[in-house]
């Protein structure tokens, strides 16, 4: 991710380079806005924050899934299918999946290049991944906190199925 690294999470809450940082990535969220269009200008408001991912794949040649259970105990929690759609999945640092992983999105950005996005993500503890697309549909369904306990207590690994 450009704005918010890990060592970015990982800094004090009141850290004037993390004040910065989190100033910089919502201007660019801002700034992203009038040219999102096929899906992500919906993609952009969803908080993935915290979010548990239950399924990312690329399923076929230009087609990547993405299955999170995200929300709080305050907002709710709901189900994220995403399918994205002229994609492909990239690796940018390994290590989430493995067995007793919670596989948790720390925060994402959204950036526009040429025709296409890019979709980037990072986990905890470990992991980064980008998903370049040309557009995204994205289906919401309720969900509840006993969901959330069954995915971080579960002892397989996340479905977790990337091409390198």
């Amino acid at each position: 991710m450009r704005i918010l690294t890990r060592e970015w999470f990982s800094q004090a809450p009141y850290d004037e380079e993390r004040e910065d940082a989190g100033r910089q990535w919502l201007e660019a969220r801002q700034s992203v806005r009038p040219a999102l269009h096929s899906g992500a200008e919906k993609l952009i408001d969803v908080d993935v924050h915290d979010g548990v991912i239950d399924l990312l794949r690329q399923v076929e040649w230009g087609v990547v899934e993405l299955r999170a259970l995200i929300g709080d105990s305050q907002v709710g929690y709901e189900w994220l299918y995403a399918r994205y759609l002229g994609a492909t999945l990239s690796v940018v640092e390994t290590g989430f999946g493995e067995a007793g992983t919670a596989f948790e999105m720390l925060g994402d950005e959204l950036t526009s290049q040429d025709e296409s996005f890019v979709h980037s993500v990072i986990t905890w503890p470990r992991g980064e991944f980008d998903i370049e697309f040309a557009a995204v549909d994205l289906t919401f369904t309720p969900a509840g906190g006993e969901d959330r306990m069954a995915l971080i207590t579960r002892e397989e690994p996340p479905n977790a199925s990337i091409n390198q």
